[in-house]
Order: structure tokens, then C-alpha cells, then sequence
């Protein structure tokens, strides 16, 4: 009698156990699988971690530009990154926006202050690192220049040959500029004041004078002297 008794307790065990197997298999297969196959696969897609972009871009070539000029509108040309934004910079302060092209060429008029300008090109790219140009330090001189001979005075006339030299004396109001007379240059001393030596032919002698400077400005003056052997 205590056998089947045994008997029974263990079959009713292997059927709790199947029962249980059974119940597993199946919370496996519903939940576990579907679980596990997200894990690996992140929601069915590929995930890529994206890193940031920290490069700036290349730093703004700009093109040669005049030490000096007399208008008031400078041409910045140069290259960057392609499709970069571009700040131009006069002063450090923003005289125009645009965009490289392309190629990362660019070409831009910005506007001067009078004086001394310090001119620089600012790129950005999509990410927002920033890369700026070196600075170039260019002259907006839009002052008149002027110059005059002072001696000797329009229709001297000189006799003999110990008259045949004469000294040709003048001013220009920007003493940095540079004076040619009859194709000669000429130095100036820190007033403007120069001086020039000129030997006569006979008869009518034109005497020119012609000063520029740096930003383009130019003035000249002429006088005719008269020289009898």
C-alpha cells in the first residue's frame, strides 16, 4: 500500500516538473527571446554613435591687400572650407556676412573707417567651430595731397653759365610721400620740405613736381623758368 502511495507522489512530481518546464519554455519563447534579440539588436537598427564634431575649419587665406588706399570700399578675397560662414571682420567688429562657395573661395567689399583698419575673415562651420584669419592692417588716407614750388617762381629767368644750376625748393603736406621732379626722385625731411638740384638747357625749362602716397593720392605742380647761356 505505501508503494502505490509512493508511486503516486512521484508521478504527481514529474508532472508539476513538466508542467513548470512547459511554463518556462513558454515565458522564454513570449518574452525572453523577444527581450534578448532587442538587446542585441537595438530595437531591430543599427546603432552608430555619432561623435561630435570638434574640428574647426580651415583658417581664412586671405588674398595680398594694399598696405593703404584713399576709398573707402576694400575687395577681401581669399579661401576657407567649403560652404563655410563667414563673418568679415573690420575693426573687430562685423562689416558683412556671407558664405565660402564651393571650392571655399570667397570674395566680399566690406567698408572702412578712417585710419588704420584691421581686417579679418571669420569662418564657421555647420558644427560651430570657428577658425579667423590673420590680421592684416590696412590704411583708409583719403586726405588731398598737396604739393608746391616754392622757388624759384613761375618765369625766372637765368643768365650765363655760372646760373646755368638752380636749386628747385618745395613742400608736400604728407612728408611720407614720395616727389619726383623731371623724372628724379626726391627725399623729403620730416616737414614736407624738399630740395632739389637741376641744371637748365637753353631756353624754356618745364620743372614738374608730382607727389603720391601710399593710398593712391597724387598732386602735382609745375613751373617754367627761362636759362640764356
Amino acid at each position: 500500500m505505501a508503494g502505490r502511495y509512493r508511486n503516486n507522489q512521484e508521478k504527481n512530481r514529474s508532472r508539476f516538473y513538466i508542467l513548470l518546464s512547459i511554463i518556462f519554455v513558454f515565458v522564454v519563447y513570449k518574452w525572453g527571446i523577444p527581450f534578448f534579440m532587442k538587446i542585441v539588436a537595438g530595437d531591430g537598427s543599427i546603432k552608430v554613435s555619432q561623435e561630435k564634431d570638434i574640428i574647426p575649419p580651415q583658417v581664412p587665406i586671405l588674398s595680398a591687400l594694399p598696405e593703404a588706399t584713399n576709398s573707402s570700399s576694400l575687395l577681401i578675397e581669399g579661401y576657407t572650407e567649403p560652404n563655410a560662414a563667414l563673418d568679415f571682420l573690420v575693426n573687430d567688429k562685423i562689416s558683412v556676412t556671407d558664405k565660402a562657395n564651393t571650392d571655399g573661395s570667397f570674395s566680399k567689399t566690406v567698408t572702412l573707417d578712417l585710419a588704420s583698419n584691421r581686417v579679418q575673415v571669420r569662418a564657421a562651420d555647420e558644427a560651430g567651430n570657428i577658425n579667423i584669419s590673420e590680421v592684416k592692417i590696412v590704411i583708409f588716407d583719403s586726405k588731398p595731397l598737396e604739393i608746391s614750388i616754392n622757388s624759384p617762381k613761375e618765369g625766372s629767368e637765368f643768365f650765363g653759365k655760372n646760373n646755368q644750376v638752380v636749386d628747385i625748393q618745395g613742400f608736400v603736406n604728407k612728408p611720407e610721400s614720395q616727389v619726383i621732379i623731371n623724372n628724379s626722385f626726391v627725399t623729403t625731411n620730416k616737414e614736407g620740405i624738399f630740395l632739389h638740384r637741376i641744371q637748365l638747357q637753353s631756353g624754356n625749362n618745364e620743372i614738374k613736381a608730382v607727389a603720391s602716397d601710399k593710398a593712391g593720392n597724387s598732386a602735382e605742380t609745375k613751373i617754367n623758368l627761362l636759362y640764356t647761356p
